[in-house]
């Protein structure tokens, strides 16, 4: 049986964090955190193969110095993210590809199409079996 790939979601509205697990659970292992504190037992714990996360934060840095941090650890500086934010203008866009996102995707996002794009990009960039 092949390992489920290991996701994690981070976003501080615990309802996004039940709409990401409910469908991405279906297919792939999710952890979730909504505060920095939490985000970070998790990253030194656990190896994700793709974090899935928000720009705006409750804290006191936002997704975007979450993922800055990340791409200077050598165990994620190749791991995909996703960023996931209501907050669509070319802007913010520029900013995530300049921190290091690999993907942008504009919230309310569609569970299904989700999963969809999460389980294509990871064949497509690391040929992973996503499980069944």
């Amino acid at each position: 049986m092949k390992q489920k790939i290991k996701i994690l979601v981070v976003d501080d509205e615990e309802v996004n964090q039940m709409f990401l697990q409910y469908f991405l659970a279906k297919k792939f292992e999710v952890y979730t955190c909504g505060s920095l504190s939490n985000y970070y037992n998790l990253i030194q714990a656990h190896q994700f193969d793709l974090v899935l996360m928000d720009i705006l934060l409750n804290e006191k840095k936002d997704g975007l110095d979450l993922l800055k941090e990340l791409r200077l650890m050598p165990k994620y500086r190749n791991t995909p993210v996703f960023i996931l934010t209501s907050n669509n203008n070319s802007k913010t866009r520029t900013d995530a590809e300049d921190a290091g996102a690999n993907q942008f995707l504009s919230k309310p996002v569609d569970g299904r199409l989700l999963v969809n794009i999460v389980d294509q990009y990871i064949q497509q960039n690391s040929g992973m079996s996503t499980g069944n």
